[in-house]
């Protein structure tokens, strides 16, 4: 088993407005799954996720910066080259290995 995974995501040259709705999409969708996992943690324990809720700032900033480079490449008649990996790494999960612990007396 391989305990380090790499895949490619996005590999290629794009006009700007390929790209822009690539990366909008991609951060659209990531902001929209933290927006999701927080409500549902709000639901069931009566507050908001707070690690979902800083991602969701960090996301909204990450698209800010990439609607800039957009307009900047736009501008200037630039295409853009994007290679996006995604790097997969198992780790043990420590809250359900506690989940399924029993406590003996």
């Amino acid at each position: 088993m391989n305990r380090q995974n790499n895949i490619t995501l996005i590999k290629g040259e794009f006009e700007t407005e390929e790209a822009k709705d690539i990366l909008r999409n991609l951060i659209d969708f990531k902001i929209k799954f933290h927006q999701i996992k927080s409500f549902n943690s709000e639901l069931k324990f009566g507050e908001k996720d707070a690690r979902s809720m800083a991602r969701i700032i960090e996301l909204k900033a990450s698209m800010q910066k990439m609607l800039e480079i957009m307009e900047e490449a736009e501008a200037n008649g630039y295409s853009l080259k994007i290679d996006a990996k995604i790097n997969i790494e198992f780790q043990r999960q420590e809250t359900q290995i506690l989940d399924h612990m029993v406590v003996s007396h």
